[in-house]
């Protein structure tokens, strides 16, 4: 009896960890996904680079509310996509809470459910992609801009940055001084 149990927990870790194996050997659609592992677009010098800026608020009933301010692109599902060599600079945005891709964006304006923050410091990420998912880019710089919030803290954000600001400067200066 004691050889029979012997042999079926035997067996039994086998298959698990063949199993796990197997699994782990899967790819993940979700891992690495920081913005780092697609492939860039330099924007040709001749081309306005695109700007952007974010700004979030505390939603009234829950979560928080986060938008886009963008010039020269096109923000868009690819469904809507041009061929028009007008609309060189056409895409989408990829949203990135904390270093992890959470979806893309079609367009300015977005609800953030309160539940993909975690207590205290966040960051913020929005990157300029193409319908590739390719991100556009200016000097080897990805265009996004970020910030930095701060969910205990009466200014919920702390720091705004954005690699091609609207307001042109290479860092936006709006820094608060939180109270609490």
């Amino acid at each position: 009896m004691k050889m029979h149990r012997f042999f079926i927990a035997g067996s039994l870790a086998w298959i698990v960890s063949a199993s796990m194996t197997a699994y782990a050997a899967q790819p993940n659609p979700h891992a690495g996904h920081n913005g780092d592992q697609h492939p860039v677009i330099e924007i040709p010098l001749h081309v306005a680079a695109p700007r952007i800026e974010l700004d979030m608020s505390r939603d009234d009933m829950s979560g928080y509310n986060l938008h886009i301010d963008y010039d020269r692109f096109e923000l868009e599902s690819p469904r809507f996509a041009n061929d028009d060599s007008e609309q060189f600079l056409e895409g989408h945005a990829h949203l990135y809470i904390n270093g992890e891709k959470i979806q893309r964006l079609y367009g300015s304006d977005l609800h953030i459910p309160g539940k993909l923050l975690k207590p205290g410091f966040n960051q913020v990420t929005v990157t300029l992609n193409a319908h590739d998912h390719s991100t556009w880019s200016r000097g080897g710089k990805r265009i996004l801009a970020t910030l930095f919030v701060h969910l205990d803290k009466k200014e919920l954000v702390l720091h705004r940055f954005s690699t091609s600001p609207i307001g042109g400067n290479k860092q936006i200066a709006k820094v608060s001084r939180p109270d609490n």
